[in-house]
């Protein structure tokens, strides 16, 4: 009898773990069921989607909104600081209402009259910047209006802008050819260079032709004769 039980226990343990085994199967089966995605409809779909892009406009719209808010706010705040820059009413009325002295020149006249500002205003340079400055007052002293106080009022069309850029131009042309950075030197300094660092070395240029500086001062001086001849410009 006690074997009978030994014989028939191990397969009574057998048949136990198949059953285990096939309820976790099930198991298994069941939660991957779970874990599938939810069957949606064409319908429900298609109104997340409309949800989705109307969400989107609205916000499109919104930031637009607060763009065009910004923008209009900076623009009061400008055209509140030009009121603040405005003179007083009173002035501006006695500007308008203010006589002008100077009446208009026909072209001819007024050009000629620019080219004779012209010429002083080169004269008056070559000569000192104290003339250049009185000539320029002078040129513009008939298109200033005095009122009453301490204030002067001028247009900004009458102030031509040519000397302006031609002094700039001239500085510019000065910074870059005698500049700290532009090395220029003279033939006597090249030469002399040559004569040291040549193979056939040698004295400085001075020591071995004098006359050389000589003549080119002169032919120097020649030439600045005929230009200032040629422009016309008297010799300072």
């Amino acid at each position: 009898m006690a074997k009978k039980l030994l014989r028939t226990s191990p397969s009574s343990s057998n048949k136990f773990n198949s059953a285990n085994m096939t309820d976790d199967f099930q198991l298994h089966l069941d939660s991957s069921d779970d874990d599938a995605p939810e069957e949606v409809t064409f319908e429900e779909s298609k109104a997340s989607a409309l949800r989705s892009m109307k969400n989107a406009l609205e916000t499109s719209k919104r930031e637009k909104d607060l763009l065009k808010e910004k923008r209009r706010k900076r623009q009061e705040m400008f055209q509140e600081q030009k009121k603040r820059r405005l003179l007083p009413a009173h002035i501006l009325e006695e500007i308008d209402t203010a006589p002008s002295k100077k009446q208009k020149l026909p072209r001819d006249q007024a050009e000629s009259n620019h080219e004779e500002a012209y010429c002083s205003w080169e004269e008056g340079r070559e000569g000192s910047k104290e003339g250049y400055e009185k000539e320029t007052k002078k040129g513009f002293k008939g298109n200033i209006r005095r009122l009453k106080g301490n204030y002067s009022v001028m247009r900004v069309a009458d102030q031509s802008s040519t000397n302006s850029q031609q002094q700039t131009a001239m500085d510019f042309i000065q910074a870059r050819l005698y500049g700290p950075g532009s090395q220029r030197t003279t033939n006597n300094e090249v030469l002399s260079l040559q004569n040291k660092r040549g193979p056939n070395k040698s004295a400085a240029m001075q020591f071995v032709n004098k006359k050389w500086g000589t003549e080119k001062k002169a032919k120097a001086e020649k030439l600045k004769k005929q230009w200032i001849q040629k422009r016309k410009v008297p010799s300072s």
